[in-house]
């Protein structure tokens, strides 16, 4: 099977909804295909969610036993891009096949965290760290906001370890933005696990809430729905919402098939779109 990315690639949503790759999941028991491969070559433009489920997506696939292929952007400027936020070599660590071929490396200055591998409460309060004195380092942006992004990135990243009981871990990364549109940092989160509906059902007080991916999302904005428990955080995908809704930011929440996007003037419906095979959250603050 081949899944062929779009020349615009912001997020799983983005994928081609009737194709018969997207309800490709490699997560059930009834996944057979024996090999999956990407194809980029003709992607331009990847924005952060998109390059979390070009990590999720083909680690899920071979922790199956299949194999997967990563067929690199033609143009040499996303592969670039690609090769310096880590996921050319995150795939090739897990077994998936990456053509990179005289694509070097360069220093990515807007880059605060890397995209990077996690699955355990450590590593999220040892990424938070690194974040908010990457942040001071590089003098990005507003000053006061550094405390936000490190905070707004451990709670999504504490979420993820503590429910997702993924089976390829977590991965995220932390990314600075300017452009005509304005300045923004850009925290995202995702991982391949059981994802919000399933994780909710274990609660008999709300299995009947939650009958599709796009219920449970919704649901889970609700305050003592989501918390972490963690005793310095624990504020749940609640706390991060409602401090998404301030101008200037946004929040995606992409589970199964479900999405819900919030920004500081609407909370939009939630959706039914093209599968994310686990739980990827993106937080964008502008600056």
């Amino acid at each position: 099977m081949r899944i062929t990315i779009p020349e615009n690639f912001w997020h799983a949503g983005d994928l081609p909804a009737r194709s018969a790759s997207a309800s490709v999941d490699p997560r059930r028991p009834t996944f057979q295909d024996a090999r999956v491969d990407l194809d980029m070559r003709e992607c331009r433009f990847i924005r952060p969610p998109a390059v979390l489920w070009s990590a999720v997506f083909p680690l899920l696939v071979v922790a199956r036993g299949s194999s997967s292929t990563l067929l690199v952007p033609e143009n040499v400027g996303t592969c670039l891009y690609l090769q310096s936020v880590g996921l050319f070599q995150i795939l090739k660590d897990a077994g998936v096949r990456v053509d990179d071929r005289g694509i070097g490396s360069r220093p990515d200055l807007q880059l605060i965290v890397p995209l990077t591998r996690f699955s355990t409460e450590h590593d999220v309060e040892r990424l938070a760290n690194e974040a908010h004195s990457a942040l001071q380092q590089a003098g990005m942006g507003s000053a006061n906001l550094y405390p936000v992004v490190s905070e707004v990135f451990a709670e999504l990243a504490l979420n993820a370890v503590q429910h997702a009981e993924s089976s390829v871990g977590a991965f995220g990364l932390i990314q600075f933005y300017e452009s005509q549109a304005g300045r923004r940092f850009i925290c995202a989160v995702a991982d391949g696990g059981i994802g919000i509906r399933r994780s909710l059902e274990r609660n008999p007080a709300l299995v009947d809430k939650v009958a599709y991916d796009w219920d449970a999302v919704e649901l889970s904005l609700e305050e003592g729905i989501s918390g972490t428990g963690a005793r310095t955080r624990g504020i749940g995908l609640f706390g991060v919402a409602e401090d998404m809704r301030k101008p200037g930011r946004q929040l995606i929440i992409h589970s199964g098939i479900g999405m819900l996007q919030i920004n500081d003037t609407v909370q939009g419906d939630p959706q039914r779109t093209t599968l994310f095979p686990g739980t990827l959250v993106a937080a964008t603050i502008a600056t």
